[in-house]
Formats: C-alpha cells, structure tokens, sequence
C-alpha cells in the first residue's frame, strides 16, 4: 500500500497548525487509542502556544512511518511522539505522573536526620 503524503501545514479553510496531523489521529483512533487530554479528541495549547494531542495508549512508529510519509518539519520518533518542528505541535503518549522529590515518603533513616 502507498503511504499517504502529508503535507506540512493544514490547507485553506483548516488549522494551517493542526489539520494536516488529523490523518494520523484518525489512524491512531481507528486502532483503538483513545485521547487522554483533558479537552478530548482535539489539541490543547499550553502558555508558550505549544500544541499538544495526547492519546492514552502507546503509540507505533514502525506503523507510522509505514503508512505516512512525514515532511522534514515533522519527526517520528522511536517511542511513538511526533513533533512538528514548523507549527510547534506534538502527538504523544500520556505518560504517567511522576511524584517529585519533595513529594515522596520519607524513608524511617531519614526522618530522624537533623
């Protein structure tokens, strides 16, 4: 099977940021992935005006580069993210959050030091 083109921007009348990734997310729902953003099966931009697509399920890259053909301003990379360097947006795996340091019990050593 030829792989789909995709262009590096979303076309007239579309998000010239977002439109032109929608393949992909709709190859990655027809699988079985689910969105794991907090807005759903749509991308949520943080302060900087980043944009972010996260999905709850892990992410193929051998699929992807399989079935697409990405432009040299959108990497693939080996854990399944994409990022479009041009439009400054991304689709990823939700990982896991992480307790900080400063949030993790103490061990019974070290409640006892001064």
């Amino acid at each position: 099977m030829p792989k789909l083109a995709l262009a590096a921007q979303g076309g007239p009348g579309h998000d010239p940021r977002t439109a032109h990734l929608r393949p992909v997310i709709e190859y990655l729902l027809a699988q079985g992935n689910t969105p794991a953003g907090w807005r759903g099966d749509a991308f949520t931009f943080d302060q900087g005006g980043e944009g972010h697509y996260l999905f709850a399920g892990p992410i193929d890259a051998a699929q992807l580069r399989e079935r697409f053909a990405f432009p040299a301003s959108i990497r693939v990379y080996d854990d399944g993210s994409i990022k479009d360097s041009l439009n400054r947006v991304d689709i990823s795996q939700e990982l896991p959050r992480r307790p900080f340091s400063f949030e993790q019990p103490l061990t019974a050593d070290e409640g006892s030091k001064p």
